[in-house]
């Protein structure tokens, strides 16, 4: 994987190939529907791990819930974008882009935390840094606090998926 050419982040973080779309120049409007949208999408992929007694049971049912979802977004959102190379991390992320972007700019990005899903997180960000990298521009981006309470479940999914690519290395 190309994460290689993507800048070190200076939190916890993983890299993964994701859906993963940009669009600049977001209206307040659309960006709050967007937050509204990946706070509850948040709020799934934050929740606690089961308890080993739960497992068999809870895993049937999340299963069941997890399809009834998937079936329920994808008529709602198309996938975000192609497979990209990025970095995620506490307060911001990188990602190949193939075109430069503006540094102080801003849009929005969506974001799938897994493929195929139809589950999408869509982050007003700015943009901090663009420099080339391969045939693209690695770009780094955050968005400043604007996940306001959603945000401790942000942290919550990317320790958790800090720590399965720690598990996965080992």
């Amino acid at each position: 994987m190309p994460a290689t050419l993507l800048p070190q982040l200076d939190t916890v973080s993983f890299d993964a190939e994701l859906p993963l779309a940009y669009q600049p120049q977001a209206d307040t409007h659309a960006i709050a529907q967007a937050l509204l949208g990946t706070r509850l999408a948040l709020t799934v992929l934050a929740s606690p791990a089961d308890s080993p007694e739960q497992a068999g049971t809870l895993q049937r049912l999340e299963a069941k819930l997890d399809l009834a979802l998937e079936l329920a977004l994808q008529q709602r959102y198309a996938q975000a974008g192609a497979l990209t190379p990025c970095r995620i991390g506490l307060e911001s992320l990188c990602w190949l882009h193939p075109a430069p972007l503006a540094v102080g700019s801003s849009g929005i990005v969506s974001l799938q935390p897994r493929a195929p899903s139809a589950l999408t997180l869509q982050l007003p960000l700015t943009i901090h840094q663009c420099q080339t990298a391969g045939h693209g521009y690695a770009v780094q981006a955050s968005w400043a606090g604007c996940l306001a309470d959603a945000q401790a479940d942000w942290e919550r999914w990317v320790f958790r998926r800090h720590r399965q690519a720690i598990g996965r290395r080992a």
